[in-house]
């Protein structure tokens, strides 16, 4: 099994390149920044970590965390939202491992898509790294569009998150998304026959 390791800053349109890499190439699709949702699902080791380190109270009726309960105390105070990540973190490594370690005999391509590939150290898992490029003018047309955030914060976003140069500087391979759809086919199927 090939793990490519998929990432790019806000706006770079990852989503849409693992999609579309999905369907040409029929990988599957793991997306990490959901993961946080998967791990804290009732009866999980994550679960039961997180109700006892914030308490019976965050559990919802229907038996999950209420996660708008769990949010407004994380949001308040940063070593309770260190205190989270620490829990939700190492759960979301250990179903990732577990994901590929289950598919390792297998034929295939699976894409591992997350926006802090090195900074969660997700590259571990993968075979090679691929970093979705587009320019921030662009990106920050996007967000507007998209998103309907300002020019103002969409830039703040885009400030705040690593450079393309930290990315070029890693990644095995460029992924160009300034273009069409089609475009975007045809630089998805030149990067893959590299």
């Amino acid at each position: 099994m090939r793990v490519i390791g998929l990432t790019g800053g806000v706006g770079s349109g990852k989503s849409l390149v693992a999609q579309k890499i999905c369907e040409m190439y029929g990988a599957e699709l793991l997306i990490a920044d959901e993961l946080g949702h998967v791990v804290m699902k009732s009866g999980t080791d994550g679960f039961i970590k997180i109700v006892e380190r914030f308490g019976e109270d965050i559990v919802a009726a229907d038996g999950e965390i209420d996660r708008d309960k769990l949010s407004a105390i994380v949001f308040k105070d940063d070593a309770l939202r260190r205190d989270l990540n620490n829990i939700i973190h190492p759960e979301v490594k250990k179903y990732i491992e577990n994901f590929i370690d289950s598919r390792n005999d297998k034929e295939g391509t699976i894409i591992l898509e997350t926006a802090i590939m090195y900074e969660s150290g997700c590259d571990k898992y993968c075979d090679e790294v691929w970093y979705v490029y587009v320019p921030a003018k662009i990106r920050i047309e996007r967000l507007q569009e998209s998103r309907g955030y300002t020019y103002e914060k969409s830039e703040s976003i885009i400030n705040k998150q690593k450079s393309d140069k930290f990315f070029m500087e890693r990644a095995d391979k460029i992924i160009r998304n300034e273009g069409t759809i089609a475009d975007l086919g045809n630089e998805i199927s030149s990067v893959w026959s590299i």
